[in-house]
This record gives C-alpha cells, sequence and structure tokens, in this order.
C-alpha cells in the first residue's frame, strides 16, 4: 500500500502566539499536498477528442482531526496521501500530517472532479484512475460501479 508523498515548508507566519501552527495552516498543508496529486493526475489525463475540458478537483467534504501540535520545525512536514475509494467523478483520500507514528493531525478528504466548461462533474479516466489505484488503501474499495 503506498501514499502519495508531499512535502510542505512549515513558514513562521503559520504560527499563533504560542507557537503552535494553526488549524487554517493545517489544512493549507493538506491543500497543498492534494494539489500536487492533482497535478500528478493532470500530467496523466487521457487527451480528449477537440478541445481539452477545463478541469479542477474541488474539495467537497473535509474533516481533520487533530492530534498533537505542531512547532515550527525546519524539515519539510510530509503529508502522507491514500486513496481510500474512487468513484466514477470523485475520490476519498486519507491524509496524514507528519509521520505515521505519531501524526499531528489527520484528515477525511471528499475530492469531485468538475468541468469548468460544462459545470458538471466530469468522469476520472482511466489513466488517472490507474494513478490514483496505486495510493488506494484496499483494491477492492475503487467504487467502480457505485453512483457519487
Amino acid at each position: 500500500m503506498n501514499a502519495f508523498l508531499h512535502g510542505v515548508t512549515v513558514r513562521w507566519s503559520d504560527m499563533n502566539a504560542h507557537a503552535i501552527v494553526g488549524d487554517a495552516a493545517i489544512a493549507s498543508y493538506i491543500e497543498e499536498a492534494r494539489g500536487a496529486l492533482v497535478m500528478k493526475l493532470a500530467h496523466h489525463a487521457i487527451p480528449s477528442s477537440g478541445s481539452t475540458p477545463r478541469l479542477a478537483y474541488l474539495t467537497l467534504r473535509q474533516h481533520i482531526d487533530y492530534h498533537r501540535p505542531l512547532h515550527w520545525q525546519a524539515e519539510p512536514l510530509i503529508i502522507s496521501l491514500r486513496v481510500l475509494r474512487i468513484r466514477p467523478s470523485a475520490v476519498e483520500l486519507h491524509a496524514l500530517v507528519g509521520c505515521a507514528d505519531t501524526p499531528f493531525a489527520e484528515a477525511h478528504v471528499l475530492s469531485a472532479c468538475w468541468n469548468t466548461t460544462r459545470r458538471r462533474p466530469h468522469l476520472i479516466d482511466s489513466a488517472q484512475r490507474a494513478v490514483l489505484t496505486d495510493y488506494l488503501t484496499h483494491p477492492n474499495s475503487s467504487g467502480g460501479k457505485t453512483a457519487d
């Protein structure tokens, strides 16, 4: 079971008066990691006939549990993303902020592929599905026949 790993820099401005990184900053770290995964998906998209649709991965829902305070650190903070379920036009992700042994926070994110031109959901193509499957926690949870 692989995880998509993304390093983020903890910025001095992300801390509050108690030298603890704020919850909004942690949410933005998860967003940055998700954005890096989306860029990887964009590079693997199957070109469509005609003009390429303008796609965005929208966060529909994000739930974050905070386990312990995060203080500034010089080395990059690692965000680990695993795919919980692949739906026809959405993906459910699990994010760990920090090391797996004692994470600072973890999140469950539902992200939908959206065609901005047509203003409707866009199906995840087979090449993108293959990339996401590399990070799938349980091979039987692809959700291929489940409705969005």
